[in-house]
């Protein structure tokens, strides 16, 4: 489970840095408060993605 971890965080981060720059850039119409939920949300729904795509070989098929 740790090692889901160590994929996990890094793919939220990146997808939290680069959906606040491009929001920043693209949609400076957009409130600030809003643009952030949009970001956290999809930094959530990465996270929660990845940890169950990238499980280790061992956990696949044991039951």
């Amino acid at each position: 489970m740790k090692k889901r971890f160590i994929i996990t965080i890094p793919i939220m981060l990146v997808v939290f840095l680069v959906g606040n720059s491009y929001l920043g850039k693209a949609y400076t119409e957009v409130p600030e408060g809003t643009r952030m939920l949009i970001v956290l949300g999809g930094t959530l729904l990465s996270g929660i993605i990845s940890f169950f795509l990238f499980k280790p070989d061992g956990e696949q098929g044991e039951n």
